[in-house]
């Protein structure tokens, strides 16, 4: 045995739970970024993959899916290198998810510089990264398609793609540009769905597109619920009345991180500004800023500066920090998924969260059937003095 052998054999037992990953990079990069332990997805994931055929994979939001994906692609690739051309193809729902995807493929393997294609963004610098490197692609419908029909992002060779936050996609009404590009997909690649919640919406599109797809289903992890304290209050109808509720909890609490979520972009700008009148200081991210302002704003956040994000459900996905301590449902949404993908943000890696509630007069009643569908309960609480 050489003595690449060697190290590839002992990285291979210091990481026993990723035997299935064999490439000494793979693995060199994995102890680089003190990944040790697969998550539940990964461990049920990966193994499976690396063999081939087509999967539908439903996990919660902050579960580990996006190593469950991008490890068996980079392996494949790594095995298939020399590579010419697009390898594997990611649709994301959002430029903030395209962007982190993007960074875990550049982690885990830095010779390979995955194209990020997202709106915001000129598509000048798109296409020269396309022409440099394409063998990884990352990116939302729009751009995607945009730039397929200028023939600037042939798929012809692609191997592998993955439709991630399958659901979510669907939600936000990107359905026919899904399907037009897994249309223009050779016949032979394998295809993955990932995605939080299978609805009929998702299943149909999978039995589209995919071949006697095989269903993995990972079951919520109760162990993080527990670490979650589900807790809501009753305000009146006053205008303010959510405002001042919010603010009397952030002052009583004193989050080091937190996030409020609202339904719609108007929401988080009247949220912002009431807050700011009680200096407390916030700043919202939604769809409505430029892509500069976004990345600026999740820098501060992920990095301390920054500690209380407003924001909506489309703006927060991609959102991936490890150290949120409270998550504000400042605006009811009528899904029980809604709020598990939301409150799904703290209580993550071992830590404590709790996840506030604020209930308006008028809403009670779609909070009271939503929470008869939830699978944690909630404990009303006052607001504080």
């Amino acid at each position: 045995m050489n003595t690449a052998e060697m190290t590839a054999s002992s990285m291979a037992d210091e990481l026993q739970p990723f035997a299935d990953i064999k490439n000494p990079k793979l693995l060199k990069a994995l102890a680089s970024l003190s990944i040790t332990t697969p998550t539940p997805v990964q461990r049920e994931s990966i193994p499976k993959i690396l063999t081939g055929g087509d999967f539908i994979v439903e996990a919660q939001t902050g579960s580990g899916k996006t190593l469950a994906f991008t490890l068996p692609i980079l392996s494949k690739l790594l095995d298939a290198m020399p590579y010419q051309g697009n390898f594997a193809l990611i649709v994301t729902p959002t430029r903030e998810l395209a962007m982190q995807v993007a960074s875990v493929v550049a982690d885990v393997l830095p010779e390979v510089e995955p194209a990020c294609i997202i709106g915001g963004e000129k598509q000048e610098r798109q296409i020269r990264a396309l022409r440099k490197d394409p063998r990884v692609v990352v990116g939302t419908p729009g751009r995607l398609l945009d730039l397929i029909n200028q023939r600037e992002l042939v798929l012809r060779k692609c191997q592998m793609f993955v439709l991630d936050e399958a659901d979510e996609m669907l939600s936000m009404g990107f359905i026919d540009e899904i399907r037009e590009i897994l249309s223009k997909l050779p016949k032979q690649r394998q295809g993955l769905f990932f995605s939080a919640t299978m609805t009929p919406r998702v299943l149909g599109l999978a039995n589209s597109f995919l071949s006697r797809p095989t269903r993995i289903e990972l079951a919520r992890e109760e162990e993080t619920s527990a670490l979650i304290e589900h807790i809501y209050c009753r305000v009146d109808a006053g205008l303010t009345s959510k405002a001042q509720a919010l603010a009397a909890f952030l002052a009583s609490r004193k989050p080091k991180s937190a996030i409020v979520f609202c339904n719609t972009k108007s929401d988080t700008e009247l949220v912002e500004i009431m807050l700011r009148k009680r200096n407390i200081e916030s700043r919202r991210i939604n769809s409505d800023l430029s892509q500069k302002e976004r990345e600026r704003t999740m820098a501060a956040f992920r990095s301390g500066e920054l500690p209380l994000l407003i924001a909506t459900d489309v703006a927060a996905r991609g959102i991936d920090v490890s150290d949120i301590e409270l998550v504000v449902n400042y605006s009811l949404h009528d899904t029980p998924e809604t709020y598990v993908h939301r409150t799904g943000r703290t209580g993550r890696a071992g830590k404590s969260g709790t996840a506030l509630t604020i209930i308006a007069p008028q809403e009670f009643p779609l909070f009271w059937q939503l929470s008869r569908k939830l699978p944690v309960t909630l404990t009303e609480v006052p607001v504080p003095a």
